[in-house]
């Protein structure tokens, strides 16, 4: 079985290590995955020149408090339209794991090109391995 590369964008440390830690867990033994875990938009346009492509982008919206939600998605919005527009990344599945739950949020990215839409601690860390299995 070929290891599923993710590549998680996330400003917060600790969600990045929760991520690796939950998919290296689940997939110690068979060495199922391959986390490439990055804390800025610029990080991983870099990490997506890398030869291997990753199956999936996990990818949060920043925001910082008192702010306009969907002002503050754009940066994020940005990126999904600048992979669906390149040839090479188009195929590659986002799925957008924010801790936030509005709907017309969710449409905006949606519209974007995201394939998903996952609220963070709706899932528990083996439906995420699931998800991500299921790919």
């Amino acid at each position: 079985m070929k290891k599923k590369k993710i590549l998680i964008i996330d400003d917060d440390e600790m969600t990045r290590i929760l991520f690796r830690d939950i998919f290296w867990i689940h997939g110690a033994r068979q060495a199922t995955f391959d986390v490439t875990a990055v804390d800025s938009l610029r990080k991983a346009r870099e990490a997506l020149k890398e030869p291997e492509l990753p199956d999936v982008i996990f990818l949060d919206l920043s925001f910082t408090p008192g702010r306009r939600i969907l002002r503050d998605a754009e940066p994020a919005v940005t990126f999904i339209k600048e992979v669906r527009s390149d040839q090479k990344l188009a195929h590659i599945p986002i799925v957008v794991f924010s801790g936030f739950d509005e709907r017309e949020l969710k449409e905006v990215v949606q519209g974007a090109g995201a394939n998903r839409y996952l609220v963070k601690g709706e899932q528990t860390p083996k439906e995420l391995v699931d998800f991500v299995l299921a790919l």
